[in-house]
């Protein structure tokens, strides 16, 4: 046997041993050479073209069992185009006549003949099915788990309205030292229940892939301010300094999304001042041109507090973790903050890090993306979200609508305390009785009621004609998704409260939606 022959004989053994199906064709389509593999996928396919059957037709004959109740024509065409695809090269997926999946690619050769493979992807299509069902059963774990968390945290915030707000009424009234002490507990203790809503429906949506990042046109140092200013007092209570300092790099405007950004320093400076018990809490603000971090917003958070080791930063940004045993029950907190920062800046194209020794004080780290602000803000601009609102110069008339009659007495209370008027009403379709007989301001509209809700209400009052047609409506609701501010003001409304009412926010956001008005009409 001379040597070419020993090659040819080893590479017709080698083809043949092959999972792949191998076959070489001439011009016309005709087998010259089929593997075994090939021949089991398509053997009586290539004996008809070979003994003259015309390949559409075999085409034909093949697919009309899979294809029941259609026309010849739809057949014929399936088949033409069926060759079409091969022809130019397309891979296409046929049933073998084992009953098998087999993916087909034909190759042109220089010569006219074609080379063509067939692989058996029954499994990997079964793969993709069983996939396919996981993920649909994954989703609507994960949208039950999220409904679940939506609805409960609705439940929770309509009692906690109640407490919080006739809390907050106590406060504003005459207190022995005691009393207060006791008002300011419970204060405190509701909202650190608020603060832990918050951050389990944050996750929540965050795990559901269904948290959004709105970047918008913000001064960076504003945003830093404002938080400053929040957690000075905390940090000279404690006799700890909180300073706050920015590179003279910095630009003054930049696009970003001051709500998740905010959030994120602010978990980061509350821990800060948290965890130390004397000395000095740093945040530093700058965009470093080289590096690991170079083009991203650095915020640099340093304290001297406690510290940590490096095996509990490795598990510090896991949800609902904490440096040990202890330290929720010394200083509070659920440890679903760091998380939800780190996820936040991560979509936000940057990271949190940290950096500790123990007894010596941590630096947190955040980084994120920012663009250059398209143009300079007009002067006294804030960011997005801003609660800051013109003084209301004149007592207003608003109409609450809400189906519990004491979420609607802590509204009343708070607003009748400035010498507002407040006309209650129980549904929509009361709401639209006292709107067509009397003149209101604002109206304060809850989203989940019976007899007529929310957006059934707003939508009739909007399409009613009347005067009061285009009345300001504020959502008032105990719906606190992310998103579901943007999603009410979509719908239509003017404004945004989430219960439990905090007193000042509330009147903040009825001046500024009172001033939008204002310069609407200018």
């Amino acid at each position: 046997m001379s040597g070419q022959d020993e090659l040819d004989g080893l590479i017709r053994e080698a083809v043949n041993v092959l999972s792949e199906g191998f076959a070489v064709l001439d011009s016309d389509f005709k087998m010259i050479f089929a593997n075994r593999a090939s021949l089991r996928h398509f053997g009586k396919f290539h004996a008809a073209v070979l003994d003259g059957a015309d390949r559409v037709d075999v085409t034909k004959a093949s697919v009309r069992p899979h294809m029941p109740g259609a026309s010849e024509e739809a057949i014929t065409a399936f088949a033409v185009d069926f060759m079409r695809r091969l022809e130019s090269g397309e891979a296409v997926d046929m049933v073998t006549e084992a009953g098998q999946t087999a993916r087909v690619v034909y190759r042109q050769m220089s010569n006219g003949k074609w080379g063509a493979i067939s692989t058996d992807i029954s499994d990997l299509m079964q793969k993709e099915k069983e996939l396919k069902v996981a993920k649909r059963k994954a989703e609507a774990a994960s949208d039950a788990k999220s409904s679940f968390l939506a609805n409960v945290s609705h439940e929770i915030r309509t009692p906690l309205n109640g407490m919080l707000g006739m809390a907050q009424v106590l406060s504003a009234s005459s207190l022995t030292a005691d009393q207060r002490e006791q008002v300011d507990a419970i204060l405190d203790s509701g909202k650190t229940l608020v603060a832990l809503l918050n951050d389990v429906l944050d996750l929540s949506k965050i795990e559901a892939g269904k948290m959004e990042i709105t970047p918008v046109d913000t001064d960076l140092s504003h945003v830093l301010r404002r938080l400053y200013k929040l957690w000075q007092s905390a940090a000279e209570e404690k006799g700890v300094e909180l300073t706050l300092d920015f590179a003279a790099s910095l630009p003054a405007r930049l696009k970003f999304d001051a709500v998740r950004v905010r959030q994120c320093i602010g978990n980061l400076m509350s821990n800060a001042v948290k965890f130390t018990e004397a000395g000095e809490v740093n945040v530093h603000v700058s965009i470093p041109r080289s590096g690991p971090n170079a083009g991203l917003v650095q915020v640099r958070v340093t304290d001297s507090g406690i510290g940590m080791d490096e095996a509990t930063i490795g598990r510090l940004f896991a949800p609902f973790t904490q440096a040990d045993g202890s330290t929720s029950r010394r200083f509070g907190g659920t440890g679903l903050g760091l998380s939800i920062s780190r996820k936040l800046a991560q979509m936000m194209g940057g990271d949190v890090k940290a950096k500790s020794t123990p007894g010596e004080g941590s630096v947190f780290t955040l980084t994120f993306a920012a663009e250059a602000a398209a143009e300079a803000a007009p002067q006294g601009d804030v960011e997005k979200g801003s609660r800051s609102a013109p003084r209301l110069t004149r007592p207003l008339n608003v109409l609450v609508v809400d189906d519990v009659p004491l979420n609607r007495k802590v509204a009343r209370l708070f607003m009748e305390h400035h010498g507002w008027s407040v006309v209650e009403a129980g549904h929509g379709g009361e709401a639209l009785d006292c709107l067509a007989a009397a003149t209101f301001d604002v109206v304060l509209l809850d989203v989940h009621m019976p007899v007529m809700d929310g957006p059934e209400t707003l939508a009739k009052l909007r399409a009613s004609g009347e005067a009061w047609a285009g009345v300001p409506v504020i959502a008032l609701t105990a719906n606190a998704m992310s998103g579901d501010r943007e999603r009410y003001v979509e719908m239509g409304m003017d404004g945004y409260i989430s219960k439990p009412i905090d007193q000042r926010e509330m009147f903040a956001e009825i001046g500024r939606v009172m001033a939008a008005k204002l310069a609407k009409a200018a």
